[in-house]
């Protein structure tokens, strides 16, 4: 009596639609989260390289500080005369743009000052700035546009050295 209504069972092993969805759903989050992971780590790893190139540009400062305070005589040789701290901070204030300021930092082999001429920053570090600069007075490295920043050199206030400054855009 009751035979025709057998329950009839298939034996499949193949993925229903709600579970094929579901499981392509759970793929594509753990993808993201990958993706994102990674891309993290590439703007960390450019933020670290951002702060190293700030630390050489803030020594190099100190070093056209202190190269700057002997004054030379018309054949580069350093004489007796010393500047003052005051008296550098007027020159480096004078020039009133990052740019400016950034070119005391770079190489000019055209000029009778050795240290001038070697530069207070190498010569393939400049090139690099000057190629990621373009058109702005802020001062990009490739770093720097990695991680959405650009350094500044202010004004140099009173009571101590010039800076560089790291601002996010």
């Amino acid at each position: 009596m009751l035979s025709h209504f057998k329950p009839r069972f298939r034996n499949s092993s193949a993925f229903t639609f709600v579970e094929a969805v579901f499981t392509i759903a759970i793929i594509g989050i753990m993808s993201a989260l990958a993706l994102s992971a990674v891309s993290n780590g590439a703007r960390d790893a450019n933020r670290v390289v951002a702060r190293q190139q700030q630390t050489v540009l803030n020594e190099a400062l100190v070093s056209w500080v202190m190269a700057n305070t002997r004054v030379r005589d018309n054949n580069g040789n350093e004489t007796a005369q010393v500047r003052s701290l005051s008296s550098l901070r007027t020159i480096y204030n004078g020039l009133t743009t990052t740019s400016a300021r950034f070119n005391l930092l770079v190489p000019n082999p055209a000029s009778s000052d050795p240290s001038v001429r070697n530069g207070f920053i190498d010569k393939t570090t400049a090139d690099h700035f000057l190629e990621y600069t373009t058109g702005t007075d802020r001062l990009y490295s490739k770093a720097l546009k990695g991680s959405s920043q650009y350094f500044t050199l202010p004004t140099w206030q009173d009571g101590g050295f010039p800076t560089v400054d790291m601002v996010n855009e």
